[in-house]
Formats: C-alpha cells, structure tokens, sequence
C-alpha cells in the first residue's frame, strides 16, 4: 500500500487513505486515528460513516482501542454505529501474530524447569541529567527485572557462566503479567553470518497468521513502539569474534531495534563487558565515550545520540552459580568442586550410563574444535558423522535417541546445540590442550574463535608440565587480553633473562661506554643525541646507579635504544612482547605468571603500598596517588620468588614495565609489558602492555634480555 491522502480533520483526529493496486483493480484502506472517541463519532457522523466515496462494498469497519477504561462495548457500538467492529489493541495483534507459537517450545521448556531460590542483584542506573550513578541492591533479580521491563527501559543483565542468566530472561519472556507481547532469540543460536533481522524474520514467520515476509517489520513497530517486550539472550555468543570490533558489528545490527521507548532486556557475560571499556562506554549513555568509538559507531551506521541508555542488573556472584549448585547436587559431588570438574564429571556419567564411554575422548575434536571455529549448531547428521552410529540408539536420527541428549537442546528441526556453552567451552579447552591441536588452531582462517571461559578452564587444567630453564620452546601461545585473546605462534626458542636487568649488570654496560655515552653495540637508527647513560635527573633515588645497595634492583630510567645496546653488548636480543606473553602465560594462557589466582604477596603493584585491592580508578587516585605513590617503587628483581612463570622466569609482572622489540605504528615508540609498581594488581598481568616512546625513561620501566638458541642441544647460562 502507498499513502494516497491524509488530512488532519482536528486537532485530535487524522484521517488517511492508502491505496495498492490488485490486478485491474484498485484496493483501498481507510485509517482514521483519533485521541477522542467523541471526536471521531463527530467526523463519521457529518460524513455519514463514509469518507471515502465508492461503489465498492466495505468489507470490514473496525475500532481499534487503546484502552476504553472498562466502558462497555455498547456505548461505544451506540456511538459509531452497529456495523463496526470493536476490538481492543492487543486483540488486533493478535489477528496477525500468534504468540503462543513464537514461545511454544520456551514455554514448554520453563514448565519442566524445576523452582529455584532467588538470586541477588544489584542494578546500577545513570540519571541522563545530572550523569550521577545510582546503585540499588536487591535480593531478587528476577523481581528487579520484572519491574524494569514493565517500564520502558532497555536492560543488560550480565553475570558469570552458570549465574542463572538465561533462567531469568526465560522467565521474563514466559511472563503474561509482563507485557502482551513477547519476543525471546537466543542469539547463541543465530548462524554468525545471519544478520538479526533475517534470523528474527525466520523465527518468526511460523507465528505470522498471513504475509510472512512482514514479520520483522511487525516486530520491529512493536519494540520500538514499546508495546512489547524484546529478550535478546546470550549476546556475547553472538558475535563474530569475541572483541570490543564484534560486539559494535553485532551492536550495529541490532540497532534498529533500540529506542528510547523499546523495552529490551540483553544478557551477556560479565567479563565479556568488563574488560571491555569500549562495550561499556557503547551500552551506557551517561558515559563519556572516547572519539575513536564514536568514529567507530558513525563507520558502522549508528548515530551515537540514537543509542538509548541501558539499566545494568548485575547478579551477585555466591560461592557457587545456580547450573553449579544444580549439578552438584544432582551428580553428588563435593561443594566447591570446581566448575570444569562438574562438567567434566555430567558429561562422563551421561555416556557411561548409555553404556558408551569411549565416545568421551572423540568429543574434543568433534565438539571443541567445532567451537574455535564458531560453530555452536550441529545437525543430527553432523553428531552422527563425527561420533559415529554409537552416539545414537536403535538407529533413530533423533535427540531422544542420542546418547548426549541431556548435554543437548533443540536448536531447530533436526539441530542441536549444548544445554550450556560451558560444555562446549570445556572441550574446547581440552582439544587445545595439546600442543598439536594448538598449532592446528594457529592457522584456523580468520583465527581461532575463543572466549575467557575456554581460557581459564585451560589455565585451570591440573599437572601443566612447567620447566625451570628459563627456555620459551617454539610453538603456538594463547595471549592478549580477555576480549580479545588469539593464538600466536613463537617460531623459535629463546632462553629469557631469569630477572630483569639489574644495576650491578648496567653498571658493567656504563663502564664499556664510549666518552660521548654511545657504545659499538647501537642500533644503526639511534637518533644522534642519544646516551646510554641514565636520566640521572628522572632516577628518584639520585645514587640508584652508584650505591651497592641497589644493585640487585632493575636497571630503570634508560631508554629503549640502550636496552637494545646493552642487549647486543651481552650477546642478546630484546624479546618481541609476543615472545614476553608467551614466556610470562606458558602454554595454558594463565593470567598471571604463577596462575589465575591474583596473589598480592607476589607482585610489587600499587595494592602493595596501599594495603588493600586497589579497583577502581578513583580508588586508585584516591588510596595511591597520595602518600603512597611517594613510598612506592622498584625492588630488588629476587625479592619475590612466587612471581615465577612456567618456564622458571621470575618477576615478569609488577615492580617495572619491560621494554620489547616490538614497535606498532608509529617506529619511535615500542611496546612495554607486565606492569609496574604504580599499577593496581588488576593491571598487572600477563597480557598487560602499554606504549612508550623510544627515547623515554621512567622509573617504572626496565627491561630483559633473551638469547636464541640455535640447536635444541644448546648449553646457555642464563643471568
């Protein structure tokens, strides 16, 4: 239909013809839209109940009503006239989509669920006006959320693996008392290459009475109108790639679907979001969003000024995650078994009891690699090519017959997907658990599609082999950071300086210098007015180069072109801040070089001088800055012999940052790693990297060598 005529009858009615051609023939709607039943009995009245002049019949005269206030449908019948149809808003929708379809399988699913205690809640909200935050704290979040989406506020529930997340947005979704109208997609079932408003549409169309191809053009007039409620679960599965770039990409697509009047309630993971401060500036208006973000939203097509604000409900997180607690219980486990432990633990009964455990150790290839390919769905067919006829029952291609059923839920005629991503995430772990299958996924194109959790269940698997030769072998390294962790390859060994350079070694360096401060060993770019001698007027400590008593301390305030002279003084290279990572990770991608554990006894950071964790910026600025950034700084690089990476390196995060070869964009600055003594432990591990100019020198920054060993067999001592 296109628009033929509109005319504004009265400050409170409109009227409006649309026409579309039908063959030889013309079709017309009339649509009169009036804020006053009053005022419209008036119009229909003086034209008798016919704007539209024409001897074809009229085969339908309705009123849709907003809300008549409980009246009685007969006045409204005296007032209009017999021959209308009165109906009410929703009864309307109801004629063109049938909710009860769209949610069939979810309300099926929430009946079998068994009832769970309340979860705790806090649900932090920004005043738009005034920028101020304010936190509220709740002991039910499912309470919480039902009166935030009764209103109209767009919320994102966030909350570790397990913590009821998707239980909660079920519920919502199932909920009449909520909204009439409900929409839930399961975005970790959205093909990657789909965009939303196709995956909707095909979701949808079943529950369309007529004209399917319009289904998503209905929802969307729905959720931004705010008449319903849209549930958009597991968002961080549904990205390309788990990074700040992916979610804007899926962020972009799911766009239009946002206003300041829809109603939609997302679920993510919080170390998705939290270390993420692009995905967090995104998702809330209040705060200041950095220009390169901005730019990044206008290249995607979304106006930032668009993007409505977003209530965050963060669920609180107990000893133990509801899916935890559950399986715990039903497996008869010990509390506090670790979560890997209990998945491992379901997944090994289930096929025991389907007498078929063997198939266990086929699982990782076919279902973890699947994973670090971003593949979350899998047709019954493709369960039975992986696993073989054993992994289903009297030959039925079915998932009551297949013998992971209780891993499995339907994710479309004839498809599946693990009841919880953490199963798959687990086998993930585990094929990269080898270092062949490490290498395999190195070359994956586009790379390996991984998440925090496949790196912690890897860092967290036991009997890790660690050395104490202080040799980084060749081979393929999980690092970077939590959103946005790849696996890089090292192509060559190299034995690490067991500790960072100290003065007594520097000192060594100095006394090899040429008079003007420069030395044989420069690199042939050095800038001319470049000396190897330290910024005695940066040092804090004006004698840390001449009393002995530092002499066990890192060699600070020298600039990068010395760290590379003094490392061809020795024979050595500076290391590339990929082979830093891999050689402070090891091959499990742990977070910090002794595991994932934080451990303030182990690291000289910022937590250190002040006593306490150290989380928040301003807490920083506030318990640091002060008097304790005075008393702060390096110490000796033996002091603390727990910071110790698996390779038997000591002290590769905390006390100073370490210079690498490695250089970006710009040739005059280079990558530093590990963090310094002025940095809170949150800052301080293994993936921690900043940028520094070449010709700088802090006293937070140090540096270490590393050798190439040319022959496996090779004898190196190491300093």
């Amino acid at each position: 239909y296109r628009q033929a005529k509109r005319f504004v009858l009265s400050p409170d009615t409109v009227y409006q013809l649309f026409c579309r051609e039908s063959g030889m023939r013309l079709e017309y709607v009339e649509l009169t839209l009036s804020r006053d039943a009053d005022d419209l009995s008036t119009v229909l009245a003086s034209s008798g109940g016919e704007l539209l002049r024409t001897r074809l019949p009229k085969l339908t005269r309705f009123v849709v009503l907003d809300d008549d206030g409980g009246a009685p449908p007969g006045a409204l019948h005296q007032m209009l006239g017999l021959d209308f149809r009165i109906v009410r808003y929703n009864g309307f929708v109801d004629t063109i989509v049938n909710l009860d379809t769209h949610l069939a399988d979810l309300t099926s699913a929430a009946a079998q669920e068994e009832p769970r205690a309340a979860l705790a809640a806090a649900a932090l909200t920004t005043d738009l006006r005034t920028g101020e935050s304010t936190m509220e704290q709740s002991g039910d979040a499912a309470e919480l959320l039902t009166r935030l989406a009764r209103g109209s506020a767009n919320v994102l529930v966030t909350g570790r693996p397990g913590s009821g997340k998707s239980t909660l947005l079920r519920s919502l979704a199932t909920n009449p008392e909520i909204r009439r109208f409900r929409f839930y997609f399961d975005l970790g079932l959205k093909p990657k290459d789909e965009p939303f408003s196709e995956y909707a549409a095909r979701l949808l169309a079943p529950a369309m009475t007529s004209d399917r191809s319009r289904a998503y053009e209905l929802f969307l007039y729905l959720i931004r109108s705010g008449t319903a409620l849209c549930v958009l679960d597991a968002v961080d599965e549904g990205v390309d790639e788990p990074s700040a770039a992916g979610f804007l990409r899926l962020f972009t697509d799911l766009a239009a679907v946002l206003s300041a009047e829809s109603a939609v309630v997302i679920s993510s993971r919080v170390s998705f979001l939290a270390d993420s401060p692009q995905v967090r500036q995104l998702l809330d208006s209040g705060a200041g969003r950095s220009e390169q973000l901005v730019e990044q939203m206008y290249a995607n097509g979304v106006d930032p000024s668009r993007v409505p604000h977003f209530h965050v409900v963060r669920l609180a997180e107990p000893e133990a995650t509801p899916l935890e607690t559950h399986l715990t219980t039903a497996l008869n486990l010990p509390t506090g078994t670790p979560l890997a432990d209990i998945l491992g633990a379901h997944i090994t009964r289930t096929l025991a009891e389907r007498g078929e455990p063997d198939l266990e150790q086929r699982l990782p290839a076919a279902f973890g690699h699947a994973f670090l390919t971003d593949r979350t769905v899998f047709s019954l067919a493709d369960v039975h090519r992986q696993l073989g006829a054993n992994a289903f029952k009297d030959g039925r291609l079915d998932l009551d017959a297949c013998v992971l059923a209780p891993l499995l839920r339907p994710a479309g005629p004839d498809h599946v997907a693990f009841v919880h991503t953490a199963y798959q995430e687990l086998l993930a772990s585990r094929f990269l658990a080898e270092p062949a299958n490490r290498d395999l996924a190195a070359d994956l194109p586009g790379g390996a599609f991984l998440t925090e959790q496949v790196r912690a269940f890897l860092a967290g698997m036991p009997g890790r082999p660690e050395t104490d030769d202080c040799v980084l072998p060749a081979g393929a390294y999980l690092v970077g950071p939590a959103e946005r962790l790849l696996i890089r390859r090292v192509e060559r060994p190299a034995r690490f300086d067991r500790h960072a350079v100290t003065v007594a070694r520097y000192r060594r360096f100095l006394d090899a210098l040429d008079a003007d401060g420069t030395s044989q060993w420069d690199h042939p770019d050095q800038p001319g007015d470049i000396t190897h001698r330290p910024w005695t007027d940066r040092l804090r400590r004006p004698d840390y180069y001449e009393n002995p008593r530092y002499d066990a301390h890192p060699a600070i305030c020298v600039s990068w072109w010395s760290a590379y002279a003094f490392a061809t003084f020795e024979g050595k290279r500076l290391p590339t801040s990929l082979e830093w990572e891999a050689a402070a990770r090891g091959t499990d991608g742990r977070l910090f070089p002794w595991g994932d554990t934080p451990d303030g006894t182990r690291v000289n950071c910022a937590d250190t001088w002040v006593g306490r964790p150290v989380v928040t910026y301003q807490a920083w600025y506030r318990d640091f800055a002060g008097d304790a950034v005075r008393r702060a700084g390096a110490t000796p690089v033996d002091e603390r012999p727990g910071n110790r990476s698996p390779f038997g390196v000591l002290d590769m995060v905390g006390n100073c940052w370490e210079w690498t070869s490695t250089s970006l964009d710009d040739p005059g600055e280079a990558v530093i790693c590990g963090g310094s003594y002025d940095n809170p432990m949150r800052a301080v591990q293994t993936s921690s990297k900043g940028i520094y100019r070449k010709r700088g020198g802090s006293n937070a920054v140090g540096f270490r060598c590393v050798q190439d060993i040319v022959t496996s067999g090779a004898e190196e001592a190491t300093a």
